[in-house]
């Protein structure tokens, strides 16, 4: 008799561990489920935050105090303070104003198609902490209702993590005004998406 229910008993026991085996295998999927959600999530909002926090940077120098002049010397005396490198907001004035940044008109004309009104700019990653992917800014201008000066600006910041992409677009109305010969640009924030 006992040698049949030593046969059993090794059954049950090799049962209780497969089950047992089974039970941990889906708690281990389980956790690891939860941890992909939880790095995607994770990620998702460090590129949210990153996004909106360049976005504001960007907004800042575009219709801060110090990106208003009032006459020619003013400017070009803080695009010298700044000789090795040209703020956003000289780099759109400069190229508008010169004619070499056409505006962007969606059913348009080849010379006002995206592929040559919007200017993207790929910022270099290196050096920066954690496992930012890609810092993309685009932008883009439409006509005012003259057609020779712009009347709105548009800013697309998109910062990648880990594969979670956040962009944020901003929109500024340009106000001018023109004494002494010297037009002023004063951008104002209009909208943020």
């Amino acid at each position: 008799m006992d040698k049949k229910n030593a046969g059993v008993t090794t059954i049950v026991v090799v049962c209780v561990m497969a089950i047992i085996m089974v039970l941990s295998l889906g708690l281990f999927l389980t956790a690891s489920v939860l941890m992909k959600t939880a790095g995607k999530t994770a990620a998702a909002e460090q590129s949210r935050i990153l996004a909106v926090s360049l976005s504001e940077e960007i907004e800042k120098q575009m219709t801060g105090s110090g990106s208003v002049y009032e006459s020619r010397l003013e400017e070009d005396s803080a695009r010298a303070e700044n000789f090795y490198s040209i703020s956003l907001w000289h780099y759109i004035k400069q190229n508008i104003s010169d004619g070499s940044w056409s505006y962007y008109e969606e059913p348009g004309e080849p010379v006002h198609s995206r592929e040559n009104a919007v200017r993207t700019f790929q910022m270099d990653s290196s050096g920066i902490a954690g496992e930012i992917a890609a810092t993309v800014i685009s932008l883009y201008w439409t006509p005012d209702e003259t057609g020779r000066k712009p009347g709105q600006l548009v800013i697309k910041t998109t910062v990648t993590v880990k594969e979670q992409t956040c962009t944020i677009t901003d929109v500024y109305s340009l106000k001018t005004l023109g004494e002494n010969g010297y037009e002023s640009w004063k951008w104002e924030h209009v909208d943020k998406r």
